[in-house]
């Protein structure tokens, strides 16, 4: 490939589910996430994806990824990750990606990789680091509505739904070019207690995380609770996370291959 074809690989995290065939059975898929996969083509990146892959290969193929994507899934990280027992029977886990999401977050944050996780992608990160989780959102005070309804439909779901302040002085207000915005926000669950050398970028008026970031400011490593991924195109905030998450990449590449890199036009899709 030439250098003028050659764009950013970004890892995105898959997903393991039980969902139903069209024969109406019950069957395991790997899934990866659409929203973020469909938002790296359209601003110019390839997603690529590696499901299951065994531990000690995970290393080898980082040597040719220049960003790791943890896009969101129904699915929640284990408690048993935060020495908790589950709250709740009919919480659904994925301890596959659980396993490989902690292992490429660390070895991205040695490699200096960039990395960017949405809703369950942010709960990956902060977990790997030794941080916990409110459970269910559900039972803690503070009035605000975090959650989407059953009969919403994906772009109801999406809406930006509660206001977030933005940590004065920090990356993120400077990013937004203001400290209050409003957000996606449909999770059950969300930080408690904020991992090992990660500091808070935001919050929601009730005190919880919605974004964060690793110490190295330089790198962009950073969870959020909501859904830039969406609707970036419209919302300002959203659009400046992304493009930045894109430089990011960029850049790598350009360490990478030892060569100036050229941002391609993005692909519609």
């Amino acid at each position: 490939m030439s250098d003028a074809t050659r764009v950013p690989n970004v890892w995105v995290v898959s997903s393991h589910r039980i969902l139903q065939n069209p024969s109406g059975h019950q069957q395991m898929y790997t899934v990866m996430d659409e929203g973020g996969h469909r938002t790296l083509l359209n601003m110019g990146l390839q997603p690529v994806c590696y499901p299951r892959v065994p531990p000690e290969r995970v290393e080898g193929l980082l040597e040719g990824v220049d960003g790791i994507l943890l896009g969101g899934s129904d699915t929640n990280v284990h408690p048993h990750l935060y020495g908790e027992e589950p709250a709740r029977e009919e919480f659904e886990f994925d301890t596959e990606r659980d396993a490989l999401a902690r292992q490429l977050i660390q070895l991205a944050l040695a490699k200096r990789i960039p990395v960017i996780g949405f809703c369950r992608g942010s709960h990956d990160f902060n977990v790997a680091m030794g941080g916990s989780l409110h459970q269910w959102l559900r039972d803690r005070p503070g009035g605000v509505k975090h959650w989407e309804e059953p009969e919403e439909g994906p772009e109801e779901q999406y809406r930006e739904r509660h206001f977030v302040t933005a940590t004065p002085g920090g990356v993120l207000e400077r990013i937004a070019e203001t400290d209050r915005f409003r957000v996606s926000s449909l999770h059950s669950q969300g930080v408690n207690v904020l991992g090992n050398d990660l500091v808070a970028e935001a919050h929601a008026d009730d005190g919880l995380v919605e974004a964060f970031r690793w110490k190295d400011e330089s790198l962009f490593a950073r969870g959020f609770q909501f859904h830039p991924e969406w609707n970036w195109r419209i919302h300002p905030v959203y659009g400046r996370i992304m493009n930045g998450y894109v430089r990011a990449c960029w850049e790598r590449m350009a360490r990478r291959l030892g060569t100036e890199a050229t941002p391609l036009q993005p692909v519609v899709a």
